[in-house]
This record gives C-alpha cells, sequence and structure tokens, in this order.
C-alpha cells in the first residue's frame, strides 16, 4: 500500500507544460489625433492688435 501512495505522490508533483497561445493581431481600431483649434486662436489674438 504504502507503495502505492508513493508512486501517486510522485505523478501528483508533475505539472503539464504550461500553453503559450499565439498573440492574436489587436481588432481596436486606431485612434484618431484631435485637433484643436489653435490656430484660429492665434489669428484672433493677431486681429486684436
Amino acid at each position: 500500500m504504502a507503495k502505492g501512495i508513493r508512486n501517486l505522490s510522485s505523478w501528483i508533483e508533475v505539472a503539464p507544460a504550461p500553453i503559450i497561445f499565439p498573440t492574436k493581431p489587436s481588432n481596436i481600431p486606431a485612434l484618431e489625433t484631435i485637433t484643436e483649434d489653435v490656430a484660429e486662436e492665434n489669428d484672433d489674438d493677431h486681429h486684436q492688435l
């Protein structure tokens, strides 16, 4: 009986190799840059002078 438990414990200690999945390309669309109207603000400043 002790021999059977010994074999069982050595079997339990063995861990399977980790499964490594290939990286999937991202399906997230590219974000657009939000441009502020800085040029118009500068034009307004020049007109006030």
